[in-house]
């Protein structure tokens, strides 16, 4: 069973937002914890700042899941329908309409760039996938996104799968150690 970080998210599960997009991700949460071995950990809901051209630029990534050997890939979990253009993924929210690729571009980024600064960090693997467990993407093509890295309703059972297949276990033997268990 994989380690979920932070704790306390199976006391949400409880909760009466179950069908909010919060919800779902606690459904994705609960899949992946079940599905996945203990060779892996995942962190929800993953914060992130950077300056970009003198103003702060600020995101979250829904999921980031961390082999043995310290490598990762982000999932970006999109609820709901999505919109589909010639210009990509989009998802409208209440105040606006967003690229979903864009947003995952952002958050690679600024993770990467993250990990850059640190010593011993450049050679840290990190992939992305895009999850959208109620939407069937109708034209990969122009998504914006490979399709081999979209997810979506058609292939939602086979998730975990196809994050071991990305994110194969990793060597044990190296000093990477969740950070609920350092």
């Amino acid at each position: 069973m994989a380690l979920i970080v932070p704790d306390g998210w199976r006391e949400c599960a409880h909760s009466s937002a179950l069908n909010s997009a919060a919800g779902r991700e606690i459904e994705t949460l609960t899949a992946l914890s079940e599905a996945l071995p203990d060779d892996y950990t995942v962190y929800h809901a993953v914060h992130w700042t950077r300056l970009e051209h003198g103003y702060s630029v600020y995101g979250e990534i829904d999921f980031v899941v961390v082999n043995q050997a310290g490598d990762l890939l982000l999932i970006e979990q999109k609820s709901g329908f999505l919109e589909e253009g010639e210009d990509g993924l989009k998802k409208r929210y209440a105040e606006k309409t967003k690229s979903v690729p864009i947003q995952m571009a952002r958050s690679v980024a600024a993770l990467q760039s993250k990990l850059y600064a640190r010593p011993g960090c450049r050679d840290v693997r990190l992939e992305s996938l895009l999850y959208c467990p109620d939407y069937q993407v109708k034209q990969v093509e122009t998504a914006g996104i490979a399709p081999e890295r979209i997810v979506d309703a058609r292939r939602r059972d086979q998730l975990a799968r196809i994050i071991r297949q990305i994110l194969p276990p990793g060597d044990a033997s190296c000093n990477w150690k969740p950070m609920s268990a350092r």
